[in-house]
């Protein structure tokens, strides 16, 4: 595979690239890529972090990156998720969560042990470098970036935060340096965090990230998109998918009449193809992010029998032009997640899954 071929694998159903450069640079230099991910325990895993996440670790393992799944538990508690109760964040991080991101890389062909499962609190202890790194990363960072930059963690612009919030910032830096990160991957709203470690990487010295020449370099960050939300978005914000709004998102081991009755209850307004959940699901999720694809929509002959769209803008245009009714994409959409969550409904009918599901349940 060429590098021009790596390059589609890595950006595909992406938003933002920083940078190509440096990228290209791990290229040219034959550096190997040293991918990773980091997720918070914080409830049940949906389409999001399940399907997108998970489908963009499969396209890097094809690009030849080694892949890690960061548990962030301490991130977790910083971030008062789980009530900020430590034991239950314990207790959900291995039985729930990441047998859910283990049924989620099934759902895109990907065995567990493809990709390595990092634990903060492994990673953490008895570690002085990953301190002295997170006391150096603190060192350039001012206090109003690292104020700004808390909007990883859901919080607002002058929102009253206690010190412990400020942690999380240079931490997840921290994090990237420790793991030995060129490749760090997350959606766009953790774009300020990987911004930070960009800017601080030529300034560390304690834990600096080199490349196959030992030359010190900056990490490449991918951003992928953002699967929507099924509510109507009052805003923009509001658009994404979210774990603490249920009623807005369908989770990787929901049941197929779950999923058709969340669909069905989606808002999926006619002739309007922007801020539109389905649309959206079929862009990023179905097509993943390109034009090109295959779909097939079953409908009774009396309203067109069925139909295959190759082109995502052909699929668009008979949305607004009402040659394709809003039910019928549902129906299409629904009919194409039950059959691409199978595996996933099928890891958690084991006994251990299972057992961490209504863990995670009794928490909620």
């Amino acid at each position: 595979m060429d590098n021009s071929q790596k390059l589609d694998l890595i950006t595909r159903n992406c938003e933002e690239l920083l940078t190509k450069e440096s990228l290209d640079h791990l290229f040219s230099t034959d550096t190997a890529l040293n991918h990773y991910i980091g997720f918070e325990i914080s409830g049940l895993v949906h389409l999001g972090t399940g399907l997108m996440s998970m489908g963009k670790i499969a396209d890097f393992l094809k690009a030849g990156a080694k892949c890690t799944i960061f548990l962030a538990d301490w991130h977790s508690y910083l971030n008062n998720k789980l009530g900020g109760d430590w034991g239950k964040i314990k207790k959900a991080t291995k039985s729930y969560f990441q047998e859910a991101l283990i049924a989620s890389l099934a759902c895109h062909g990907i065995k567990s042990t493809e990709v390595s499962f990092v634990l903060g609190s492994d990673l953490y202890r008895d570690n002085l470098t990953h301190w002295e790194t997170f006391m150096e990363a603190g060192k350039h960072i001012t206090l109003n970036r690292n104020l700004r930059s808390i909007s990883i963690m859901g919080k607002k612009a002058g929102e009253s935060v206690d010190m412990a919030t400020l942690f999380y910032p240079p931490l997840q830096v921290a994090d990237i340096f420790t793991l030995k990160i060129n490749l760090a991957h997350a959606g766009m709203d953790q774009r300020k965090a990987h911004v930070l470690a960009i800017d601080a990487a030529k300034k560390l010295k304690i834990n600096p990230l080199k490349d196959s020449k030992g030359k010190t370099i900056s990490p490449t960050a991918i951003h992928h998109s953002l699967v929507a939300g099924l509510n109507a978005p009052a805003n923009t914000e509001d658009f994404k998918m979210s774990k603490s709004k249920p009623d807005s998102a369908i989770f990787v081991h929901d049941s197929p009449d779950t999923i058709r009755e969340k669909i069905k209850k989606a808002y999926c307004p006619p002739q309007k193809t922007e801020n539109n959940p389905l649309i959206n699901w079929t862009e990023t999720l179905i097509f993943w992010g390109q034009e090109k694809g295959s779909f097939t929509i079953k409908r009774p002959e009396k309203f067109g029998g069925n139909i295959t769209y190759t082109n995502l803008s052909d699929l668009k245009k008979d949305y607004l032009s009402e040659t394709l009714h809003p039910n019928d994409l549902k129906s299409g959409v629904g009919d194409w997640l039950i059959e691409k969550l199978e595996p996933a409904r099928k890891h958690f009918e084991k006994e251990k899954p299972k057992k961490g599901l209504s863990l995670m349940l009794s928490f909620l």
